[in-house]
């Protein structure tokens, strides 16, 4: 599956906001960090985690900046037609929709954590 593999050393970027796409990683060893806006968001360290999907699947530049925890190894994967990942590499597809939804369900609960914390106005006017 992997077209690649590359190492890191702490501190290293691994890809850069805005930047184009072209290929994701799988980490296989060690951790990155993830950062928005010069914002540490999360810490991805478990085998296996897929990140730099985002771009080919959206047609767009790089959202994140990631950058290495320490030392890193990374199965680097080039980006195919997700019609093409589908029929070929099942498995790849499988694991970007899990890994896609397990972030969904984080933002949802991070926002549903945010909105207790500071509740918004809703349409009828009232603080809810």
């Amino acid at each position: 599956m992997a077209n690649e593999e590359i190492e890191f050393s702490h501190g290293a970027t691994i890809l850069h906001q805005g930047d184009a796409g072209g290929f994701f990683y799988i980490l296989l060893s060690g951790a990155v960090e993830i950062y928005k806006d010069d914002i540490l968001l999360t810490t991805m360290m478990f085998p296996g985690t897929i990140f730099g999907e985002m771009s080919d699947l959206l047609g767009k530049p790089r959202t994140c900046t990631v950058k290495a925890k320490g030392q890193v190894r990374l199965a680097k994967i080039k980006s195919l037609p997700l019609e093409v990942l589908l029929r070929e590499q099942p498995e790849v597809v499988a694991k970007i929709i899990k890994t896609l939804a397990t972030r969904l369900e984080r933002t949802t609960q991070m926002l549903s954590d945010h909105t207790k914390e500071s509740p918004m106005w809703t349409v009828d006017g009232k603080k809810h």
